[in-house]
């Protein structure tokens, strides 16, 4: 997906959002937009207990594209790997619980109990 879009515009920074962060807020965006570094290949947030960067609360320059299209090329379509392995600019996450996915109906139940209380 992400190429996807950067085939579209290959010359557009890319900021990319998971779409099962319930928790993810305005100044968590904030932090990762005031902290980009444009020299960088990307700009991601690392959780203090992960040891890579987060691939899916990120912002993308147009050179990590080339890169991106490298590594789906080699057989790895984990934009993961591609951060680790470029030069990513890393920012520590001061509310981590931005990060926090929803990917069952479980963990979807249990955020909407917590927003609601």
């Amino acid at each position: 997906a992400i190429c996807t879009a950067m085939m579209k515009d290959p010359d557009a920074a890319w900021l990319v959002l998971a779409c099962d962060l319930p928790f993810l807020d305005e100044a968590t965006i904030k932090h990762l937009l005031v902290d980009r570094k444009f020299t960088a290949a990307a700009t991601a947030f690392k959780l203090s207990d992960q040891k890579f960067p987060e691939p899916l609360i990120a912002i993308y320059e147009p050179a990590s594209y080339q890169r991106m299209l490298r590594f789906l090329s080699m057989g790895y379509a984990c934009p993961r790997k591609v951060l680790i392995n470029s030069n990513t600019h890393i920012v520590s996450m001061k509310n981590e619980k931005a990060a926090y996915n929803a990917n069952t109906p479980e963990e979807r139940a249990a955020a909407v109990k917590i927003i609601n209380s």
